[in-house]
């Protein structure tokens, strides 16, 4: 069993599914069909195991033909102790139930997180066994290709007795999987979940200058400042009242260069570069 493992039987599985037709169509459809007509209790199913519904229900047109009162591990009756492989399991309440132990407790295939092809004929095959592997055999298994184009003679006719004139008359669970594809688009293989991208980095607001909560730093718009208008006022009053008694008597180009001067300092008021206030109480301070 050791050699059998899904990664090694990968690549054969997508082989074959690439390069099998389905032969016996009308049959395979008409299994496709009732398994399409009770997929909610399907689904059901795959609620609990995580195993797709058509999936479930491929096996289960494979191991009883679809009869709800059977065991899905291998189609004996619910309602007594099963005798053949696998042995001893139930009995059970409903098909259900039996469903549950059948793909999780006896078989894991909860543990499949991904279905494509090869991991539906790996848990398919796994399910009845790879005694058709044997080198004495060597053929793909009925139990998977049985209608279709890859189906070779041989077949176990009992549990261990194999006869390798027998064609396998059942469908595999390949070729009825192959038409409930076609005729459901529900049904399709389940990629690998997604990995989700990482968050993007929050916003990292820029390090505020040690002054920038000092809201009497801010510069208010000319029309909302008070102060300003404040300090205009204070500074036409103080720059006039001695103005006059200085300018008398200066040439005409000192003069201009006073009122430049002048107009500079009322520039600075307005842009809240000069506060008149302090100047004011720094002279009265020396005066004092």
């Amino acid at each position: 069993m050791a050699q059998y493992t899904l990664g090694r039987l990968a690549p054969e599985y997508r082989r074959l599914w690439k390069e099998m037709e389905v032969v016996k169509v009308q049959a395979a459809d008409q299994q496709a069909k009732r398994i399409i007509a009770n997929k909610k209790r399907y689904k059901a199913i795959e609620g609990v195991t995580g195993v797709p519904w058509f999936v479930v229900g491929c096996l289960h047109m494979r191991e009883s033909n679809g009869n709800f009162n059977t065991y899905l591990g291998n189609g004996q009756p619910l309602n007594r102790v099963t005798t053949i492989v696998p042995k001893g399991r139930g009995p059970f309440d409903t098909f259900e139930e039996g469903a549950e132990d059948a793909l999780v407790t006896v078989e894991n295939l909860d543990e499949i997180k991904t279905w494509g092809p090869e991991h539906v004929a790996y848990a398919m095959e796994k399910f009845n066994g790879f005694g058709y592997r044997h080198p004495d055999r060597d053929i793909p298994s009925p139990y998977l290709w049985g209608g279709t184009s890859i189906q070779k003679r041989g077949k176990f006719v009992s549990d261990g007795k194999y006869d390798s004139s027998v064609m396998d008359p059942q469908l595999g669970g390949m070729a009825v999987l192959k038409r409930v594809m076609a005729l459901d688009k529900d049904a399709q293989f389940r990629a690998r979940e997604p990995v989700t991208p990482a968050a993007p980095p929050a916003t990292v607001e820029p390090t505020l200058s040690p002054h920038a909560g000092d809201t009497e730093a801010e510069v208010k718009p000319l029309t909302q400042s008070k102060s300003i208008w404040g300090g205009i006022a204070q500074f036409l009053t103080t720059m006039g009242a001695g103005a006059w008694g200085v300018v008398q008597g200066l040439p005409p180009w000192l003069i201009a260069l006073i009122v430049v001067a002048a107009l500079i300092g009322l520039y600075m008021v307005i842009q809240g570069r000069f506060d008149v206030q302090k100047v004011i109480k720094h002279l009265s301070a020396e005066e004092a």
